[in-house]
């Protein structure tokens, strides 16, 4: 039997909103830019860390898109 997600709400201004935004691009963007070399059969944990990292990174980009850039 599949375990049911539950769906967490934040509200937030669209200055913090904005921070949260440039600090997940700024960390994504050093991790891919210059972590290059990486190994992902031997660097498997730091490759499932960053696979989560970007459903996040996903996730609220695309509700920060329909929430702030309408």
């Amino acid at each position: 039997m599949a375990k049911k997600q539950k769906s967490m709400v934040i509200e937030l201004p669209q200055e913090q909103a904005n921070a949260i935004m440039v600090m997940l691009e700024s960390d994504l963007e050093s991790i891919f830019t210059y972590g290059g070399g990486i190994d992902p059969i031997a660097d498997w944990e730091t490759v499932h860390h960053q696979a989560y990292q970007l459903l996040a990174y996903q996730a609220f980009k695309e509700k920060y898109l329909e929430t702030y850039d309408a």
